[in-house]
């Protein structure tokens, strides 16, 4: 570096050298005489701030700056300015970074220092740190061996460095065993590499592999490192897309010459930079290769249930998601969730005759594998036409029949035939079927009660046998009748046994019925109407049980009996089935205490006490409260387990909740319960400054997760000199220019998402500033002598540090200048020739340079 030595006297000079890394300042003391010197033992591709000022005894002048980088690619040691354009990294942009460098003798030693310079700037595109982002260098030809590991430097300055004195090695391109190396040596823990870290392999070759490259890379990028390659004047094409992460447009890069690196080397950076980020992102949803469960065979198929079994997954997982979709449209699904360990599971309540795609998936975390697929059709349901064939089949029937004076002797004959081919549908016996008969006109008659026949012999004999009694038709008084002295303890009623009315009748009721209707139905009593003639179908529909269509029946006249009986008969039956699994439901404990915790915006915890009785299993189904038609998601959990995460929902949204107690003899009733889930939150993503000016850039993010109002910025010169600003975006905008900036001062810029609960986590980018440079203005040359002249201006704009001016004769002659403080817009030129015509040159000088000269003319007088 050289400088102009001032016109007055002085002692020396004094030389400061600043990085902006960790290393120490560096100082030089140089002589008066001196005007240039060297700095040495730079690092490559940093930048150093160089201030200088001259000093007189205990007084100093105002220094004047510079700023310097050394190329790692200039052998020479030239000093240039620095990019102003080098890419960084957003400040959350964290990851273990490898170079794979390509060392064989095709390379040659004059090309390795573009790549030392292309790796140097590649890794000071990241913030260095232990808990930042760590660099290791891996030099391969024949052998391969680590230039230095993960864990070796720990700042940015020592690491450009270790770049820049990269020995360069020689030999073969034997890039599959490198690659491998990589695997077992670098990208390990033992060797620094960090779980939860985004994970790069930047490849550097020159010529094609002499050994296999494809199942190494694929090994590698199945452990989740992102590889991107340069090709260099020999690479095969071909194989770098073998090596390299998809998609290749993004990670292989080809140039033919090692000097134009330069020219792909911004791209890449980028790409990195971006890459990075979006590996953290991926590693928050947990998205990695999840190896597939195999083998998967259906059995034990009914017409509601079907088997479903597998081979377990090779891998490292959390878990199962299994999945029924029926292939006729409009039909619900199922999916159910399953523990890591189990490898069957019997899928319950699916539809009768209907074919099921059915999908298993691995899961870890939230990443599914690949799926294994099988169709199954389940089978149709059997309707018996007798209650005599289920093994365990009990209830209580009473038959309700109108004996009133409209029905007549001829057609109650029709009634009792009626009724016997009723009758003998049913299974009879004490702990089977019990059937009581009831007629009623104007007041009800018990025929027999539940305990009265014991087989089915005898109940034939009763119906056949009981006689006509005639009267009114006061419906309503025999419901009560029946409800009050039939179905109790008394006449054989049981308890915890379906229950059973069927009321026929030929007219409209005499009195009031609904309220003994509905008291009948409250203690559980299935009601179905049986009307003939003249019956009321209202009446009819307001006594049974809904719905109407399988529980009120109508026929013309007493001859119409036949036609109903059949279907008459399967509807009891089939409701006798339903009541008796609610009953035996109602015996199978459920869990208690369903209580919720670890609420998210994705996901709760639930947790429930366990029932005292020995449990199989737990189902937990969920769904939007809101939707009440919609397909639940179903988690089967462990019988020795009573918790459970609920995962995959949406943000701000109400989920309905049931957990079932399962047992060999079927499933309890559910404990029920509603959660919300928190809004989604999060910080911005790969935060950056660009677009910089003397008083304003522009700060550019991702948009953070879930749904944003706007986003808010404060923002304040690092030098902790000026006051905190703040701005914000109109809504959801990620990018925003900060105005009214000071020049050439650095702030710290913070930028937080914005949602209806408040205000996200903040994340932080540095951007600097450009200096306001320019030239004064309006040159005035005033009081000329035959040896002087004085000259004035306006101010340059910008923090001068000094001005320059410099004259010379305009017919030729010797230049010379002087030089004032940048607070000054005033000096006097001496000891010029008179009656001379002079040349002016008023130049501003800046800690980053020097503005445009004001050029003027001044004469001296004769």
């Amino acid at each position: 570096m050289s400088w102009v030595r001032p016109s007055v006297m002085i002692e020396g000079f004094r030389i400061q050298v600043v990085s902006d890394a960790d290393e120490p300042a560096r100082y030089l003391s140089l002589g008066a005489e001196t005007s240039t010197t060297s700095i040495t033992n730079l690092t490559p591709d940093l930048d150093y701030t160089v201030s200088i000022n001259s000093y007189y005894g205990s007084e100093e002048s105002i220094p004047i700056y510079g700023q310097l980088t050394i190329q790692s690619s200039n052998t020479s040691g030239r000093v240039r300015r620095p990019h102003s354009e080098a890419i960084k990294c957003s400040v959350s942009a964290l990851a273990d970074l490898v170079f794979l460098v390509d060392g064989s003798w095709s390379v040659g030693r004059e090309n390795f220092k573009h790549i030392r310079s292309f790796i140097g700037a590649l890794a000071g595109a990241f913030d260095i740190g232990e808990d930042k982002t760590r660099v290791a260098v891996v030099q391969y030809s024949t052998d391969t061996r680590t230039e230095f590991p993960l864990t070796r430097y720990t700042r940015r300055g020592d690491l450009l460095q270790a770049i820049n004195s990269l020995p360069y090695k020689g030999g073969n391109t034997m890039t599959g065993d490198a690659i491998d190396y990589l695997m077992k040596n670098i990208f390990t823990e033992a060797a620094g590499s960090r779980k939860g870290f985004p994970k790069v392999a930047m490849i550097i070759t020159d010529g094609k592999s002499q050994d296999p490259v494809e199942e190494h890379a694929e090994k590698l990028r199945n452990i989740g490192v992102e590889i991107f390659v340069l090709g260099i004047k020999g690479a095969d094409e071909d194989e770098l897309r073998e090596i390299a992460s998809k998609p290749h447009g993004k990670h292989v890069y080809n140039v033919p010459n090692f000097d134009l690196i330069q020219e792909v080397q911004k791209k890449i950076i980028t790409e990195v930079c971006s890459g990075v980020d979006e590996q953290l992102s991926s590693l928050v949803s947990g998205e990695e290769m999840v190896e597939p469960a195999s083998n998967l065979q259906v059995t034990e198929i009914a017409s509601k249930s079907m088997r479903v079994t597998w081979d377990p997954s090779p891998g490292e997982i959390t878990g199962y998601k299994l999945t029924l979709i029926p292939m006729v449209p409009g039909m619900k699904r199922q999916e159910l969730y399953i523990g890591p360990t189990q490898t069957s599971i019997n899928a319950r309540d699916l539809s009768p005759e209907t074919e099921y795609e059915i999908s298993l998936f691995a899961l870890k975390g939230l990443t599914p594998s690949e799926p294994i697929l099988d169709l199954a059709k389940t089978q149709p349901v059997r309707v018996s036409t007798e209650c005599s064939l289920g093994v365990d089949v009990q209830a209580d029937v009473v038959l309700l029949v109108d004996g009133s004076y409209s029905i007549g002797l001829k057609n109650f004959a029709k009634v009792r035939a009626f009724l016997e081919v009723l009758v003998t549908s049913f299974d009879i016996g004490p702990n089977k079927i019990q059937i009581s008969l009831v007629q009623y006109s104007r007041d009800p008659h018990t025929e027999f009660a539940l305990n009265t026949h014991n087989d089915i012999n005898a109940v034939v004999k009763a119906v056949r046998n009981f006689p006509y009694r005639g009267g009114s038709t006061n419906t309503g008084k025999a419901m009560t009748y029946v409800r009050e002295r039939i179905f109790i303890p008394a006449r054989g009623a049981r308890d915890n046994i379906p229950r059973v009315m069927v009321l026929i009748t030929d007219g409209k009721s005499s009195d009031s019925f609904k309220d003994a209707a509905t008291k009948l139905r409250n203690i559980d009593v299935e009601i179905f109407a049986v009307g003939v003639k003249d019956a009321v179908r209202s009446e009819l529909e307001a006594i049974a049980n809904p719905p109407a269509d399988t529980h009120v029946y109508e026929v013309e006249d007493f001859d119409a009996f036949q036609r109903i009986s059949k279907e008459l008969t399967q509807s009891i039956c089939l409701r006798i089935e339903q009541e008796l699994l609610k009953i035996k439901k109602k015996s199978l404990l459920p869990p208690q205490d369903l209580r919720f915790s670890e609420i998210t915006s994705r996901s709760f915890r639930a947790t429930w006490t366990a029932p005292a009785a020995a449990v199989l299993s737990y189902l937990v189904r969920f769904r939007k409260a809101e939707d009440v038609t919609g397909d639940y998601v179903s988690l089967i959990v462990s019988g020795d387990t009573t918790t459970s995460i609920l995962p995959n929902l949406y943000p701000v949204t109400t989920y309905e909740v049931n957990v079932f107690s399962q047992y060999d003899k079927g499933d309890s009733f559910p404990l029920t319960g509603e959660e919300t889930t928190l809004e989604e939150q999060g910080p911005v993503g790969n935060l950056r400054v660009t677009e910089e000016t003397t008083n304003s850039f522009r700060v550019s993010w991702l948009a953070a997760p879930g749904s944003v109002v706007r986003y808010r910025l404060s923002y304040v010169p690092l030098s902790g000199t000026g006051e905190i600003l703040e701005a914000q975006t109109i809504g959801a905008e990620t990018t925003i220019v900060l105005q009214e900036l000071f020049p050439i001062t650095t702030y710290r810029v913070s930028v937080s998402p914005e949602y209806a609960s408040g205000i996200g986590n903040e994340m932080l980018v540095d951007g600097t500033t450009k200096e306001a440079r320019g030239s004064p203005r309006d040159l005035r040359v005033f009081e000329e002598t035959i040896s002087t002249m004085k000259l004035a201006w306006q101010a340059a704009p910008g923090n001068v540090l000094q001005y320059q001016i410099a004259y010379k004769p305009a017919e030729g002659g010797e230049r010379k200048e002087i030089f004032v403080k940048g607070d000054t817009t005033r000096a006097m030129l001496k000891n010029l020739q008179p009656a001379t015509e002079y040349e002016l040159f008023v130049t501003a000088q800046y800690s980053t340079g020097v503005g445009v000269p004001l050029l003027g003319t001044g004469t001296t007088l004769e």
